[in-house]
């Protein structure tokens, strides 16, 4: 009969070898890495690039300015970002993410999408209104 120290230490091997080949599945279809051996390579690319399109298409849902601001240009910007920059945070974050992304290292932006983009990116904080504008707006109620 086996050793149940050794069955526990094969156990532990066999665990931490699942769990090494996952993350390397994982980085193969979230952030261009290699195939690990015994995968189809074509396969993980076609499954990389589905990922990544659904990645694209629900941030567009979540920030429907990105599309209309990059016009057609979003969705192979968004691909480019999406093969080196695996999500982290949600949607929100994402596309806040690839807006400064494209900013810095997309291929040049016409000068008004560039400042369109930044003012997205970053809005001017809302002007709070004057004691007397707001006196005036209580007086007309």
């Amino acid at each position: 009969m086996t050793d149940r120290r050794t069955e526990d230490r094969d156990l532990a091997t066999a665990r931490a070898e699942l769990a090494r080949r996952q993350e390397e599945l994982l980085a193969a279809l979230v952030a261009g890495g290699p195939v690990p051996p015994g995968f189809d390579p074509a396969q993980v690319r076609a499954q990389s690039t589905g990922l990544a399109a659904k990645r694209r298409d629900t941030v567009a849902r979540v920030a429907p300015e990105l599309p209309h601001l990059l016009g057609p240009r979003y969705g192979p910007l968004f691909l480019a970002y999406a093969r080196t920059h695996p999500q982290t945070d949600g949607y929100r974050a994402d596309a806040r993410a690839f807006a400064a992304w494209v900013l810095t290292h997309g291929r040049p932006l016409a000068a008004d999408q560039r400042r369109a983009l930044e003012q997205w990116l970053h809005p001017a904080p809302a002007r709070t209104p004057s004691r007397l504008a707001r006196l005036r707006r209580a007086l007309r109620r």
